[in-house]
């Protein structure tokens, strides 16, 4: 009978020296399908298509789930190789069986596990932190430009249905931000351009050239945001000049989603590609 309990001990001794943390990559809009069949724990080792080109370095266990954006639905599609079902398949391959595993997300990638959270509690699973780079959870402005101009005119936004999702219609209507089924959202913000300021006219208030914002300070609702994303999950103030003669000083607040919180504004050093960079802001 001792042999037995000690054999049953020895077994899961081994059971939690097996188990491993993975690190998880989701993705933005792109172009290319970057779409990998994730089958097993050895699944999603490379950077297929090369979306993140090297910014992911000196971390163990690295698993990217890619996914087809011109799948029906964007970034809430279901379908085969959409990034709803990559990404489910994903935390139940590498975040169950005594497994856990980081979330790390860009731009529209943030987009995808917010949606996910939210309309999904996944029982048996361990996910230990989940960090939005330069998340468009609350859509982006060139986007609604992609599909309310560019498509009319006819030009291909990659199929228009990624586009539909992360417009700033498409991405607050999708669910209820303010429901995370418990999970904290770390957030990573910025206010640099990869665009030489071309695309910022498109984006009100401050921006990192792709995402005004309201969308990277987790705003409850779309508006130009003429301040910095300071850390943490409270409101938000901006002051302004007001009153006779500009004499008085004026105060606008932004309430922010409850599940979101700001660990990283990097100032205008941060474009929207540099924050790739930043999943190891705390």
């Amino acid at each position: 009978m001792r042999k037995i309990a000690l054999l049953a001990f020895v077994g899961l001794l081994a059971g939690d020296l097996s188990a491993a943390s993975y690190k998880l990559f989701v993705h933005g809009r792109s172009g290319s399908n970057h779409c990998q069949a994730l089958t097993s724990t050895a699944s999603g080792t490379t950077d297929y298509n090369n979306y993140w080109g090297g910014a992911v370095t000196g971390l163990t266990n690295v698993r990217y789930v890619g996914f087809d954006g011109t799948q029906s639905g964007g970034a809430y599609s279901w379908n085969n190789c959409g990034a709803q079902k990559q990404l489910n398949d994903a935390i139940r391959i590498f975040c169950a069986n005594g497994n856990s595993c980081e979330i790390y997300t860009h731009s529209t990638g943030g987009l995808v596990a917010a949606a996910y959270f939210a309309l999904n509690n996944p029982s048996g699973i361990s996910v230990t932190r989940i960090q939005l780079l330069a998340s468009a959870a609350g859509g982006s402005e060139l986007a609604d430009f992609s599909t309310s101009y560019l498509s009319w005119l006819g030009f291909d936004t990659l199929g228009g249905q990624l586009d539909q999702s992360v417009s700033t219609s498409g991405a607050r209507n999708g669910f209820n931000h303010n429901t995370s089924n418990g999970r904290t959202y770390y957030t990573t913000s910025g206010e640099g351009t990869d665009y030489l300021y071309a695309t910022s006219p498109l984006l009100p208030g401050y921006d990192d050239g792709v995402l005004a914002n309201h969308s990277l300070c987790s705003v409850n609702r779309v508006t130009a945001v003429g301040t910095s994303c300071t850390r943490g999950s409270a409101r938000m103030t901006e002051s302004y000049k007001c009153g006779f003669l500009w004499l008085s000083t004026c105060y606008y607040n932004y309430d922010r989603w409850t599940p979101y919180y700001t660990v990283w504004q990097g100032g205008s050093s941060e474009s929207h590609g540099k924050a790739k960079y930043d999943y190891n802001r705390r």
